[in-house]
């Protein structure tokens, strides 16, 4: 008798994910907008070379419910950046000089970019139009991140230290401003809330026990975590659950809660690797649901627009 054939572990994979998920597929603006109706706080992850995740989240503040609006947009921008920001959402006529000028506030070390500019303007457009419900943009990163290192291991400490801090911040934030609707706006890995990694920067490794929504979850911070994933340049998702998914879902961009379906993907995170840089994720094992709520699956992308002081 013939050995049966076995269909490829990845193929297995899709069927029993791709069925579950297909029927819960959301437009991403409107689910985030959802998301933000249902839970104090969202978690929106950024992929920063794309331009998709910030056009998403300046739809959703264009398109927020007056009734139940966005009181605060936390952003991974340097907090020592907060006057800056301040000065802008005051000035009249707007004066994105004092954005363009200061470039750590659009994140000028992942490229600066007219889509970045676009979720400030989209903040001041609404603060004009609805004066007694105005929202407040909070630099959220550490002080001086991204710091410029002396040495391999101040940079890899300074990774290892990041998220605490921020947490800690943030929670802090939280307290000071209870009842306030927050949406974060960082980078997605920040969002994970369960595990931690291990960064290692030329011969220098630092181990860390949590990511940003780790810490808040330790600290009772309620949170709901989009993760946002796309190709990236080896071709794959930063997750295998997006490689799964955006197997049949080539040229569509989709939100879609994580079901136990994602479970059978044991080892969802792709290291990150580049010259003299590696981040790995601990432990290997999880499941992305027990970490993120949902998943924006870009499929369709363009890069970022830069932009330059004037």
């Amino acid at each position: 008798m013939a050995a049966p054939v076995r269909a490829p572990l990845a193929i297995v994979l899709l069927a029993l994910i791709a069925p579950a998920l297909r029927a819960q597929e959301r437009e991403p603006v409107e689910f985030v907008l959802d998301a933000m109706a249902r839970h104090p706080i969202v978690f929106l992850g950024d992929v920063h070379p794309l331009a998709e995740p910030k056009r998403i989240l300046a739809d959703v503040i264009d398109r927020q419910d007056p009734a139940m609006p966005i009181d605060v947009l936390a952003l991974e921008v340097a907090s020592e950046q907060q006057p800056v920001i301040d000065r802008y959402l005051a000035s009249s006529p707007e004066d994105t000089t004092l954005l363009l000028e200061n470039p750590r506030t659009l994140r000028a070390h992942w490229g600066a970019s007219a889509e970045y500019l676009g979720v400030y303007r989209a903040v001041w457009r609404w603060n004009r139009a609805h004066p007694g419900r105005a929202m407040r943009i909070v630099a959220s990163d550490i002080r001086g991140w991204p710091i410029a290192p002396l040495t391999e291991s101040m940079a890899s400490g300074g990774f290892a230290n990041r998220d605490e801090w921020m947490a800690r911040q943030f929670a802090g934030f939280v307290r000071r401003n209870p009842g306030s609707r927050i949406l974060v706006f960082m980078g997605g890995y920040h969002g994970l809330a369960i595990g931690g990694g291990e960064v290692t920067v030329g011969r220098s490794t630092a181990r860390f026990e949590r990511w940003f929504g780790g810490w808040l979850r330790d600290d009772q911070v309620p949170l709901y975590t989009i993760l946002v994933d796309a190709r990236q340049d080896g071709g794959h998702g930063a997750t295998r659950v997006f490689d799964q998914l955006a197997a049949s879902a080539v040229g569509r961009n989709f939100a879609t809660v994580l079901t136990p379906e994602t479970d059978a993907v044991e080892r969802p995170m792709h290291d990150v690797r580049a010259d003299g840089y590696r981040l790995g994720f601990w432990p290997e094992r999880f499941a992305l649901r027990h970490a993120v709520d949902a998943m924006i699956v870009l499929d369709r992308t363009t890069p970022i627009t830069p932009v330059s002081a004037p």
